[in-house]
């Protein structure tokens, strides 16, 4: 091969490439944005993450110790963070919402309160309007369910 070619093919590797590294780099810096977010939201309660997750468009996490869930949800300009105390909640459940078709609209982890008269907390895993595709949503609401039901035995 000549140097011309060489020069062209690598060129062209190059450009090919530059895409996925720029969406994995995108990828990194949203996921570094939300934890920081939802790490200062647990300073300002003084407390400590100690486990975490980050989805599409919402990041959860809990506090073993001090029983407290974190969850954002970032949908387009909007934020919208949360903090639960696990002491004043007795059970929680995975809701499912489903068009006639049996399309999945909507996926929360439903926290129900002690107190009757308190409001119930619905922590948003997946939204059709917002995705259009179900990208681990369904392991992950199944995994903190079961994470935040095991921590409400320990209360």
């Amino acid at each position: 091969m000549d140097l011309g070619t060489i020069i062209i093919s690598i060129v062209c590797i190059a450009l090919c490439a530059m895409p996925f590294a720029l969406i994995s780099r995108n990828r990194k810096n949203k996921v570094k944005q939300l934890l920081n977010s939802i790490k200062e939201l647990a300073k300002q309660q003084h407390s400590d993450i100690s486990q975490y997750e980050v989805l599409d468009y919402c990041i959860i996490g809990i506090d073993q110790t001090k029983n407290l869930i974190f969850f954002q949800k970032n949908v387009k300009d909007e934020t919208e963070q949360l903090c639960v105390d696990l002491s004043n909640i007795k059970d929680c459940h995975i809701s499912k919402k489903t068009s006639g078709n049996n399309t999945l609209e909507r996926l929360d982890l439903v926290l129900l309160p002690t107190n009757n008269s308190t409001k119930q907390v619905n922590l948003e895993f997946y939204n059709l309007d917002l995705n259009y595709q179900l990208s681990g949503e369904l392991e992950s609401i199944e995994k903190w369910s079961l994470i935040i039901q095991k921590q409400l035995k320990q209360l």
